[in-house]
């Protein structure tokens, strides 16, 4: 059987994460154990809000992993992360080269996060509130004038 490294990034339950710890793990291992793979490192980098909800949560706990597998069980590996409850979302990539234990970046709380959408005014565009296109201002009328006829 043809083994190679992988990388595999997650994104975790941040619940889950904080109280159930060696669950993650577990769960990871016994995939990627279940496909003939050997887990080489498993390192939590902690817990960031996400851009938009993911299975109803707002924020996840990020994971990263170094696993060796036969290349023809990538693919169900891929599929049993995708089926678990604890894990939101997850990315396999081939890894070339030795593995190497990596730190989060020490920015890691603000790396993509798009800054807060300025609050809007309570005005409703449904009731007459304004129109704010392009060029501000009121809309334009595209009535016919009545009188014009």
């Amino acid at each position: 059987m043809n083994q190679k490294n992988y990388e595999a990034m997650f994104i975790i339950d941040p619940l889950v994460a904080s109280k159930e710890w060696n669950r993650v793990g577990e769960e990871i291992e016994k995939i990627v154990k279940r496909y003939n793979g050997e887990m080489i490192s498993l390192k939590k980098w902690g817990e960031r809000k996400l851009s938009y909800l993911i299975k109803k949560q707002a924020r996840g706990t990020y994971v990263l992993s170094y696993f060796k597998a036969p290349t023809d069980s990538v693919s169900p590996i891929k599929n049993d992360f995708h089926l678990s409850e604890i894990i939101l979302r997850s990315m396999i990539l081939m890894h070339e080269g030795e593995v190497k234990e990596t730190e989060a970046p020490k920015d890691f709380e603000t790396i993509g996060l798009r800054p807060e959408r300025p609050q809007h005014d309570d005005r409703d565009r449904r009731d007459g509130g304004g129109y704010r296109g392009d060029r501000g201002g009121d809309r334009p009328s595209f009535r016919p004038n009545p009188e014009a006829r």
